[in-house]
């Protein structure tokens, strides 16, 4: 089964595409071909976890808000050179992913003006640019919240179905971290603000226990002063970070969000204010409205109001992880359709 994929920049969108890739993988043998962007995360993911994928690197970057932006018009230039690429590795295609970001929207685009059916995964609470426009050459489009329907186009939504979000289960066991900690990510980048802040707090809280993938070895030495503080780069074993941890401090990222929901982690989000369309805010407030987190606001987070709420969550409580994987579900689809 010949599939093309998109889906990358930040780990919210490669992750979700990988655990689909790898389900699909346990019922056919697959030739990927995976376009990324020239800097993402997936250059450095992919060659490292899938070296049997084809890479293809196109030239294109997310368009400037407003998007009436005059910087807009080179990247659109870019992004129409891009489809040529596209086009040459379409034939004997089976079908199409894309799990959002601007690589793919040349990606999706060129597969439903070609026929090829188009599987899109969305997901955040608010779908992005990317994925609203491909939606009208969608064969199917999963989504990680009912909340989510509502901002796709009407002419759509009996296309949509409520899968929950895809999580890459890579591990089992124990963690290797340990257990009974709070777990601290910024994201896949890593994020300068909570690091910061949660410097602040190590200085003083000496009774818990955390685990913090900082997203920068300057930042993972500085943190490694404190003796309850396990500082790391960047975690690729999450499933193994999520089982040893009881609460968490994190962005609100859709991947964030569903892999915490997944393992029963409860979760202090700080939101990151500049995401698109302010979707890490929306996707917080579901986590609130079903009683596993608290929300703290960027221009309201110091240590004091950040201890408060770790306690807070520390009182929800983890609870068991989920039986089942929402990739299974995707992938079964598409292999129902597409094989």
């Amino acid at each position: 089964m010949k599939i093309l994929v998109a889906g990358g920049v930040t780990g919210g969108h490669l992750y979700p595409a990988l655990a689909i890739l790898e389900e699909l993988s346990k019922h056919t043998e697959l030739d990927v071909v995976y376009f990324c962007t020239l800097t993402g995360i997936e250059n450095r993911i992919i060659p490292r976890e899938h070296p049997e994928y084809k890479l293809v690197k196109l030239d294109v970057s997310g368009l400037e808000r407003p998007l009436f932006n005059p910087s807009n018009v080179k990247r659109v230039l870019k992004i129409i050179k891009s489809k040529s690429i596209i086009a040459s590795e379409v034939n004997g295609s089976n079908c199409c992913l894309v799990t959002g970001g601007y690589v793919s929207y040349p990606v999706g685009s060129v597969c439903g003006k070609r026929r090829v059916p188009l599987y899109i995964q969305e997901q955040n609470v608010v779908p992005g640019i990317a994925n609203r426009a491909l939606s009208r050459y969608a064969s199917k489009i999963f989504v990680g919240f009912e909340e989510t329907i509502a901002g796709f186009p009407r002419s759509v939504r009996n296309r949509i179905v409520v899968t929950g979000n895809p999580i890459r289960i890579s591990s089992v066991g124990q963690s290797p971290f340990g257990e009974g900690y709070v777990l601290v990510l910024g994201g896949s980048r890593g994020s300068d603000f909570i690091n910061a802040v949660m410097e602040k707090i190590y200085q003083e809280e000496k009774q818990l226990k955390f685990v913090h993938s900082t997203g920068d070895p300057a930042w993972t030495q500085r943190l490694s002063v404190f003796e309850n503080v396990l500082a790391v780069d960047y975690i690729y074993d999450m499933a193994s970070a999520w089982r040893g941890a009881v609460a968490a401090v994190c962005r609100a990222g859709a991947l964030t969000v569903s892999e915490l929901l997944h393992y029963g982690v409860p979760a202090v989000l700080i939101p990151w204010e500049g995401a698109a369309e302010g979707h890490q805010v929306r996707n917080a407030e579901y986590v609130v409205r079903i009683n596993r987190g608290v929300i703290v606001r960027e221009n309201e987070a110091n240590p004091r109001t950040i201890m408060k709420a770790i306690r807070d969550v520390l009182d929800l409580g983890k609870v068991a992880e989920r039986e089942t994987n929402p990739a299974s579900t995707i992938a079964k689809i598409i292999l129902e359709e597409c094989v």
